[in-house]
């Protein structure tokens, strides 16, 4: 039993290693290509795929829509980041925002209020306050999450033809300070369960 246990572990090593490396190395190759400001007037919000390189100042923000927990106490949370129109006045896209630093969470919740009395006003140009700058890379979101997303949206009062047209699907994924650590610590754990495989193995014998 004990030995079924080990083995167990090892496998989960090797499992855990070997997705931590990948996520290191894609990082490592979405951060090199050449940033996206989704506010940018000549950025087609259409055009977003998965492992575009974000970075930019968030001038507004839709309130939390997904939140993870441990304890009783959120361990990351989903924004939903609207792409406004200044011309028009109209909001036709969404994508999602990964917060995972949780010492963000105020600065992303003043930015919800100050959209919302924002929303309040006649004045089509964006708000002038506090932005929240982002740097990380597009990816797609499991099957729940962007249920959330899509639920929150109708909640809001946008109809099924602009919620299915936009990006809600995807989310902004803020990079970490050093992928080189990611795919080392992939390394270490695939290389302690293979060696720890092949140990016992040899023992075997």
């Amino acid at each position: 039993m004990r030995k079924i246990r080990l083995y167990i572990f090892l496998v989960f090593l090797i499992i855990i290693g070997a997705l931590v490396m990948k996520l290191g190395i894609d990082e490592g190759k979405n951060m090199k290509k050449d940033p996206i400001d989704l506010y940018d007037s000549s950025v087609d919000w259409d055009d977003i795929e998965v492992g575009d390189h974000i970075e930019m100042d968030i001038p507004i923000i839709y309130d939390c829509y997904a939140r993870y927990e441990k304890d009783g106490k959120d361990t990351s949370r989903y924004y939903c980041l609207p792409c406004y129109d200044e011309s028009t006045g109209e909001i036709d896209n969404f994508i999602g925002v990964l917060v995972n630093n949780t010492s963000n969470y105020s600065a992303y919740d003043r930015l919800v209020d100050d959209t919302n009395d924002w929303l309040k006003l006649p004045d089509l140009e964006l708000p002038d306050v506090e932005t929240i700058h982002i740097d990380g890379y597009v990816q797609k979101m499991t099957e729940e999450q962007y249920d959330y997303h899509e639920k929150y949206l109708k909640l809001c009062g946008f109809d099924d033809d602009t919620i299915e047209n936009s990006k809600y699907q995807l989310a902004i994924r803020p990079a970490t300070s050093n992928n080189s650590v990611l795919i080392i610590v992939g390394a270490a754990c695939l290389l302690i369960g293979l060696g720890g495989i092949t140990l016992s193995i040899v023992k075997r014998k």
